[in-house]
């Protein structure tokens, strides 16, 4: 679903805010100033989904794709989506 909403995500001790652009129960579209580069294993986290390991499959410019190494067990809100 797409959405607007902030998460972050931390690699080792770093700690970056970032834009969530589209969120499902098994991974994300994030967007930040300088992205991870393609397999590296993050913490992500959103006050939806909490704290998830995942995995950056794709970069493109400063957009990422975030697969969850553990699907998010329940259906994600609607009231994160944009109309």
């Amino acid at each position: 679903m797409s959405t607007r909403m902030a998460g972050a995500i931390t690699i080792g001790r770093r700690r970056s805010t970032v834009a969530v652009r589209n969120i499902s129960t098994g991974g994300a579209m994030i967007e930040l100033p300088s992205p991870p580069d393609e397999g590296t294993r993050i913490r992500f986290e959103t006050e939806t989904t909490g704290k998830r390991d995942a995995r950056v499959v794709w970069v493109i410019g400063n957009r990422c794709g975030l697969v969850f190494e553990r699907p998010v067990e329940k259906s994600l809100p609607r009231e994160a989506a944009t109309a």
